[in-house]
C-alpha cells in the first residue's frame, strides 16, 4: 500500500500553464475538492509546469492526475528537467490511461522543473479538464493483513413515510476502505505519524491499495477517516507495532 500525501503541487504556483477557460482556472489543481476545475481552451497540445526554484529542486517518485476528462486515445506524461526546455527531459513517464484516477511511479528523481503534458486532439470536450494533480514522493506502507475491508457506503438520506413506503435524496457512493497493519517497525510508525501530522482527518491525499494490481483496486482520492491513530506494541521482539487504518472516498 502506498500513500501520496506531501502534494508538491500545492507549494508552487504554476510557472506555465498552457491556457485556462474563464471560470476554470489552471490554480483549481491546487485545490483539495475535485469539483474545483481546471479547464483548458483546447485539446491537443497542454501543460501545466512549476519551478521550484533558482538553487532547488523537488524530488519525487510518483505523480497522479485526478477527475479529469481525458479519453484513451491521449498521450499523457509527467517530465522532469534542469531547465525549462523540455525537447529532451532528464524524466519523460508516460501515464497508463484510465478513466478514473491515473498514476505513475518512477524512480526518485529531483529536478527543479517539473511538468504535466496532456495531447487529446481527438477529445470530443474540444477542452480538457482536471480536478486535482499529485506530484511528490509516496510512502511506502507495512504489509496489510489478507483479509482487507472494502466497503462501499451511500450517502443517499433514506426517510420512511408512516405507511413504510422508502423515499429521499439519491446521493454519491463512497468507499470506506479499512485495513489491519500487523506488524509496524518503529521507523515505519514515525513516518506514519509524521504523515498523520500533516494532513490529520481533513487533507485528502492519493491511495494505492495494491500497487502491482491497479486492475483489482484503482487508485483513490480519499482523507483518514479516524481522530486518533492507536499504536499498539506487538508481541513480537523487538520495537514492533500494530495499527488498524480506515479511509473515506472523498470528491
Amino acid at each position: 500500500m502506498r500513500l501520496l500525501y506531501h502534494n508538491e503541487i500545492d507549494t508552487y504556483a504554476a510557472l506555465e500553464f498552457s491556457s485556462e477557460a474563464s471560470g476554470f482556472p489552471a490554480a483549481n489543481v491546487q485545490h483539495i475538492h475535485l469539483s474545483r476545475r481546471w479547464r483548458t481552451t483546447g485539446a491537443a497540445s497542454e501543460y501545466y509546469t512549476i519551478d521550484a526554484g533558482a538553487g532547488n529542486t523537488i524530488t519525487a517518485d510518483c505523480a497522479a492526475i485526478a477527475a479529469h476528462n481525458l479519453t484513451s486515445g491521449a498521450t499523457i506524461k509527467v517530465m522532469a528537467h534542469t531547465s525549462n526546455d523540455w525537447s529532451a527531459p532528464y524524466l519523460e513517464e508516460t501515464f497508463t490511461w484510465s478513466a478514473g484516477i491515473m498514476i505513475a511511479f518512477f524512480a526518485p528523481t529531483s529536478k527543479r522543473f517539473w511538468r504535466f503534458d496532456f495531447a487529446d486532439a481527438a477529445n470530443p470536450d474540444g477542452y480538457l479538464e482536471i480536478g486535482r494533480l499529485g506530484l511528490g514522493q509516496y510512502l511506502q506502507m507495512p504489509p496489510i493483513e489478507s483479509d482487507a475491508e472494502l466497503p462501499i457506503m451511500t450517502t443517499s438520506e433514506q426517510l420512511t413515510s408512516l405507511s413504510g413506503q422508502v423515499y429521499g435524496d439519491r446521493r454519491l457512493t463512497l468507499l470506506i476502505p479499512a485495513f489491519a497493519l500487523p506488524i509496524v517497525s518503529e521507523a515505519q510508525r514515525q513516518a506514519i505519524k509524521e504523515m498523520f501530522a500533516e494532513v490529520h482527518n481533513l487533507t485528502p491525499l492519493f491511495l494505492v491499495v495494491w500497487e502491482d494490481s491497479l486492475d483489482v483496486e484503482p487508485p483513490l482520492y480519499c482523507r483518514i477517516n479516524q481522530e486518533q491513530l492507536e499504536f499498539r506494541k506487538a508481541e513480537e521482539a523487538g520495537v514492533m507495532w500494530s495499527l488498524d487504518l480506515e479511509f473515506m472516498e472523498v470528491f
